[in-house]
């Protein structure tokens, strides 16, 4: 689609799709939600609402799109799209309303992520021996950074001499955050140095699949993120402050780090409050 010679007053909801992706996000967002996006307006968007021209799209129009998803998680997501889109569309006065705000919306909550217990820790650890993927297994136990965040992460992000290194956020393009270099992580990064390099300064040159299928193998009771969710109990439990640890994981709310660190705290007065008895014993 040529950009430079649109006529507004003819554009079809696809090619409006179109345009705001590659107007409006691409420039801003990282691969990882890029390619969210992108799935949405390819697989989920019928070509038949792709061919309504915009001002014309009604809602019953995207009930009926909406209609034959299957309600959740692909159903919440398609939604967030097209009415992200669409309220662009309306501030940019290309229609008068959006549509889907006035679909209904399906409650959607994500499954609850599970730590591993100290003992799946424990067995996942040995399992790890001699598997091509242990360095990066353990640098996402060590540091509780997202999947992608670890595979994009550059030999030339890490300064050893500072202490530090940038991590990249799946989030928008441009968004870093920094977390200190541990003993532990120190000795994790030279262990995969010396275990494999990459021709395009990659840290783990590893893709996204093979990451969560070598993990499922070991680990087939989680997924791969749960190790995110892994470091942030373990964090809870050693008694690491919440907002640092909030910062260092990347966590754009505080209330999604004081879950997991509520919890921990119930189990631990749990424990505390079965001490109590009445009759003491000294």
């Amino acid at each position: 689609m040529d950009f430079t010679t649109i006529n507004y007053n003819e554009l079809t909801f696809g090619e409006w799709l179109d345009l705001w992706y590659e107007r409006y996000k691409k420039p801003r967002l990282a691969p990882n939600s890029l390619r969210n996006i992108e799935q949405i307006i390819r697989l989920h968007t019928p070509e038949w609402l792709k061919d309504i021209r915009l001002e014309n799209l009604s809602v019953i129009d995207i009930d009926a799109a909406l209609s034959i998803l299957p309600t959740g998680r692909t159903y919440t997501y398609t939604r967030q799209v097209w009415g992200s889109a669409l309220k662009k569309a309306q501030a940019l006065s290309l229609i008068d309303k959006n549509p889907v705000a006035l679909t209904d919306k399906v409650s959607y909550r994500k499954k609850r992520s599970e730590a591993l217990t100290i003992a799946e820790q424990r067995e996942f650890l040995e399992k790890l021996e001699g598997q091509r993927c242990k360095w990066l297994m353990l640098f996402y136990l060590h540091t509780g950074v997202r999947r992608c965040e670890a595979l994009t992460l550059l030999w030339t992000n890490i300064d050893v001499n500072g202490g530090l290194m940038r991590i990249r956020g799946t989030k928008t393009e441009n968004s870093y955050r920094y977390i200190p270099l541990t003993e532990a992580v120190k000795e994790i990064l030279e262990g995969q140095r010396q275990h494999e390099q990459s021709m395009d300064g990659r840290v783990f040159p590893y893709k996204e699949q093979w990451a969560s299928k070598q993990f499922k193998k070991l680990c087939p009771n989680h997924h791969l993120h749960e190790l995110r969710h892994t470091y942030v109990t373990r964090c809870a439990e050693c008694g690491v402050d919440m907002v640092v640890c909030q910062q260092l994981v990347g966590h754009s709310t505080a209330d999604m780090t004081l879950n997991v660190y509520t919890h921990v705290i119930d189990e631990y007065k749990r424990k505390e409050v079965a001490k109590f008895n009445i009759f003491p014993k000294f």
